[in-house]
């Protein structure tokens, strides 16, 4: 049955799409949030039992959502964890199995293994009063077929997804 394989891709490139927007929508109700509360908020993202775990955080003391803070409870947990894997079969954070080229505007490449989360070695998203975030990436994939990205633009605040085609071996909107 040859339709089934192309079947079990387009189930699990829909099933990307579906964790990327909801990522998407989670980071854009955060940045509501740090608006609407005139405090920063952020999500944490940690590699623990072979997959990565995010949580949700605010600024406790005025110096934005910090690691320190956060181990030390200054910045208050304020949702999560969660897993992307238990939510999506199949799907977390990471890339494919073959070198791909970095997402717009980037002009790098992406190595199988390579970091999946593009925000700084604390991995923290943190978006402020101002509708400003910390600027960087989010891979999902499912490791053999599809690959999205989640895009934050930190002087901005602003969202984008992108799915990479391997038909026309580019990223799409």
């Amino acid at each position: 049955m040859a339709a089934a394989p192309a079947l079990l891709a387009a189930l699990s490139r829909g099933r990307v799409a579906a964790a990327a927007r909801d990522l998407q929508q989670e980071l854009a109700r955060l940045r509501s949030e740090a608006i609407a509360s005139h405090r920063s908020v952020a999500m944490r993202l940690t590699w623990s039992g072979g997959r990565y775990l995010y949580a949700f955080y605010a600024d406790g003391d005025g110096d934005g959502v910090r690691a320190d803070d956060v181990a030390s409870g200054r910045d208050p947990l304020i949702g999560g964890p969660r897993d992307l894997c238990s939510r999506y079969e199949g799907i977390d954070f990471g890339l494919l199995a073959e070198a791909i080229p970095e997402v717009p505007p980037g002009s790098g490449v992406l190595t199988p293994g390579s970091d999946p989360v593009r925000f700084g070695r604390s991995d923290i998203i943190t978006f402020t009063p101002r509708g400003t975030a910390s600027g960087g990436t989010l891979y999902l994939s499912d490791g053999r077929d599809a690959v999205a990205a989640v895009v934050v633009y930190g002087a901005t605040g602003r969202l984008r997804i992108w799915r990479f085609d391997r038909d026309l071996w580019a990223w799409t909107r």
